[in-house]
């Protein structure tokens, strides 16, 4: 699957190299993803969602060819639990460790490549002590920060989403809600969950016209 640049030309997609070695126990798998199976099958073309590049309606000429060879590769998340945060990732949302290793200026900081379909996170383990923001506690005080928001994925049916993850013990940030694009024909069907460390991440349906 490839990201379309903002004239909508198909962008080489990114690969990562299977040629790695097992850290930390951690052991890339050229399987697919282990998470249930309903994850696996919502998840099988998952993308980062990069509305405001990818629609025709915020299109806008690309200054010059090195911009257009642009294409998303990798959300990085900094964790304060690494271990738990590898295993949330995988057995929640189905996800697979593509590499994992230390980065030894850095006094042996652990990082880890996790896939699923086209996504691409990187967990950070970040320094003990380290000062994040806290966890947001409803849906406005999440839209009202500054900086990093949140992780979105595209998935056939939002709710089906929501109540699966629920069964694994994942509850729900925000249930599934219709919001129209104001000052557009368009809607879109979205929820949000979080993951152990109040990392916000959004599933979105495709966009849509309003009836």
């Amino acid at each position: 699957m490839c990201i379309a640049d903002v004239r909508g030309d198909a962008l080489p997609e990114i690969r990562l190299s299977s040629q790695v070695a097992d850290v930390d126990g951690y052991r890339p798998s050229g399987k697919q993803a282990t998470g249930p199976l309903m994850l696996k099958q919502t998840f099988a073309a998952a993308s980062i969602i990069l509305a405001s590049f990818a629609h025709p309606a915020y299109s806008e000429p690309v200054a010059n060819d090195t911009a257009r060879s642009i294409s998303f590769d990798h959300m990085s998340i900094n964790v304060a639990d690494f271990d738990a945060a590898v295993e949330w990732y995988t057995t929640k949302l189905g996800f697979e460790v593509d590499v994992a290793w230390r980065v030894e200026p850095l006094d042996g900081k652990r990082l880890a490549y996790l896939s699923l379909g086209d996504a691409v996170i990187e967990l950070v383990a970040a320094d003990q002590g380290g000062i994040g923001l806290p966890a947001a506690t409803s849906f406005p005080d999440h839209f009202g920060r500054t900086g990093y928001g949140h992780l979105c994925f595209e998935v056939v049916d939002v709710d089906g989403m929501l109540s699966s993850l629920e069964a694994l013990g994942v509850p729900t940030f925000v249930a599934g809600e219709t919001y129209p694009l104001e000052g557009t024909v368009y809607e879109r069907r979205v929820g949000f969950i979080q993951d152990p460390e109040g990392n916000v991440i959004e599933f979105a349906e495709p966009l849509s016209r309003r009836m």
